[in-house]
Order: structure tokens, then sequence, then C-alpha cells
């Protein structure tokens, strides 16, 4: 987090807007996509975290279903409609139960990294109540204080974000079965505990194990916050770039079919970084050139299924990065807001 360590408000965390020249973060209010299923032979995709999902299958190109807003985790999708908690087979298209919570002051906050089970929170004199509630039953606990966001949910180990009065937070591990609070924060051995910047987008393994979660600094500085939800441990990997927050907004993250490495592209700062996840560090590096790419819109990022090629694509044009040739070999403009390769690598422009 050497490049972070700049001091930004934490209320640019709940409003990545407010950051100076900030685009509206994925977490909250952009476009985002996922695979669906084995393999990625379906693709999900959404204009905003509050709007429908449409989920596109990737043989044809064709639209199979349409799913209410909510959130997602492995193949699922959890919507929630006052007190009523439902979760829905991405992959079918079909809803599979309701649940009934017990109050309409829950809110949904997160999921499960396999989808199975909702995080809901709600503040109250007393602190932060968190409800982990699944199809079959329902765990209820409280932390003290109101500074509480969820993080991520894997197993036994729910990690929360716990804002700091001085600014900045930390990522604190609870476990769910007792509703302990482990008493140190999670950090990189070699960095402080604080994280300073924006969470602008994540991506997580396709066995749940990984959370890749891209931090972006005032200055244009960014990172990577790789977090181990099995193990329970975090590092950190620097990016490439910095003196324009525009340029870094270009960032956006590609995930090896076999989970081994990661793509980190950047159209805005014209590079391109391979992470080696096992061992979260950088494997190799190299630039590209992409001039004009408009960095007012969030890139989004496909990697084909033989890894040879990332297509990468921001509302106006799409440009494909071949990582054998090392620089971009292909540029349209198109008005796609979702990429998708099919099983058999053809790319798909969806709109």
């Amino acid at each position: 987090m050497k490049r972070l360590a700049l001091v930004l408000a934490a209320a640019a965390f709940a409003l990545p807007s407010a950051a100076q020249g900030a685009a509206c973060s994925p977490l909250n209010c952009a476009a985002s996509q996922f695979t669906i299923g084995q393999y990625g032979s379906l693709l999900g995709f959404r204009a905003a975290i509050g709007k429908p999902v449409t989920v596109v299958d990737l043989e044809t190109g064709k639209t199979r279903w349409v799913l209410p807003a909510g959130l997602t985790g492995g193949s699922l999708l959890v919507h929630q409609d006052g007190r009523a908690l439902a979760w829905y087979d991405a992959s079918r298209g079909t809803r599979l139960a309701t649940i009934t919570l017990p109050d309409v002051e829950y809110s949904l906050a997160g999921v499960s990294q396999d989808g199975t089970r909702a995080v809901l929170t709600r503040v109250s004199p007393n602190g932060t109540r968190f409800l982990v509630a699944s199809r079959h039953a329902q765990r209820l606990f409280t932390l003290a204080g109101k500074q509480w966001s969820f993080d991520a949910l894997r197993g036994d180990n729910l990690f929360l974000i716990k804002y700091l009065a001085l600014g900045g937070y930390q990522v604190r591990l609870v476990h769910v079965g007792t509703g302990r609070l482990d008493p140190k924060p999670l950090k990189d051995p070699h960095e402080s505990s604080t994280i300073w910047g924006s969470p602008f987008s994540r991506l997580s393994s396709a066995d749940g194990r990984y959370l890749f979660t891209l931090y972006l600094g005032p200055n244009g500085g960014s990172m990577i916050h790789v977090l181990d939800l099995q193990a329970a441990t975090a590092r950190c990997v620097d990016l490439p770039g910095t003196g324009n927050y525009g340029s870094a907004t270009t960032w956006t993250l590609a995930l090896s079919r076999d989970q081994s490495k990661l793509w980190a592209v950047s159209p805005g700062y014209g590079r391109v970084v391979a992470i080696d996840v096992p061992s979260r560090k950088v494997s190799d590096a190299f630039r590209i050139d992409l001039p004009y790419w408009n960095v007012g819109n969030t890139t989004s990022a496909a990697l084909a299924p033989d890894g040879r090629h990332i297509a990468l694509g921001n509302g106006e044009a799409v440009a494909v990065v071949g990582l054998a040739e090392r620089k971009v070999v292909q540029r349209d403009k198109a008005h796609a807001v979702a990429l998708g390769y099919s099983p058999a690598g053809r790319l798909w422009q969806l709109s």
C-alpha cells in the first residue's frame, strides 16, 4: 500500500464520487459483469448495482433471462424486497426460496462467496447488528459501534471493514459461529493495517478462496488488496502509474481460468500487469498504447479461454490486447456495456 499512503477521508469510501476526480465505483453504481456456471458458459451483467441482472448465453450471445437487482455469489443471486429475502439460481433463471426477515430495517449488505448465505445489517443504539441468513437458518450477533460494513464471507470467516475515527479503515475478522471479533486487524506483514484510498472494483476467484479488491488513491496511485478468505490473510500488490486519477480509474481485472494468474490492465496508464496468485507477486508487466481512451467510463475486461487475449471495453470502444504479442492487436468503435468470450473463443460485445 506504499502508493496509497496518503490521507483520504473515510467518507470517500462510502461516496466514491466524492474523491478527487473520481468516477462512480463499480462497488456501488457502475456497470458490472460476472461469469456464471462451469467454465463461465453464462455471463451476467447490469447497468448498476441496483439494476436488474441480464444473463447471456456465451455460446450463442443471446439473453437467457433477466433477474431482479441483487447481490451475487457463485451462481446465486440474493434479492431483498422489504422483509422478503429471495434466492435465485442465476444459471437457471429460477427462484429457489424466499424467507422472511425479522425486521424491515435490516438491509442486505453482502453475500457469501458461494451465495448461499446473506449478510444483513441494522444499526441500533447498542451497536451494529449482523444477521447471517441462509434458506434454512439465521445467526444474529452485535458489534459495538456504528463504524462497520461488510467485506466478504466464506465458511466461518466474516470479513468486515472498520472505519477509523482519524480516517482510513481496517479489515477485521469475525467468526460467525461465535460472533467473536479477532483482536487484531488483518494486514500485509510488510504494511500498515490501515488502508487509505477508495475501493474501485473487485473480483473473486471461481473457487471462492480469493477476493481481489482494487484500491485507488487520490494521487492516481493504485494497489490490489489480495484477501485469502480461507487462510484469513491479506497481501497488497502495488500497481504502476501515478499522478492522474482519471487514468487510475481505467484499471480493470481479469483472472485466468485456472485461477493462478490475475491480470490488471490500465488503458489510461498504458500498463498490463500479471500477478501470480499463489505468491501474490508481480510475475510480468509491459506497456501498451491506447490513446484517446475515455477515462470517464468504467473499463470492463474479459480474458479469452486460452488465456492469450484480453478484451477491454469502455462503452465507446473495444480493444483486444495480445498477451503473447504484448501489444494491442485490435481496436474498434463499439457501445458494448459488457464483454464475454464464448468457450470456443468468440468475443461477444453486449449492450
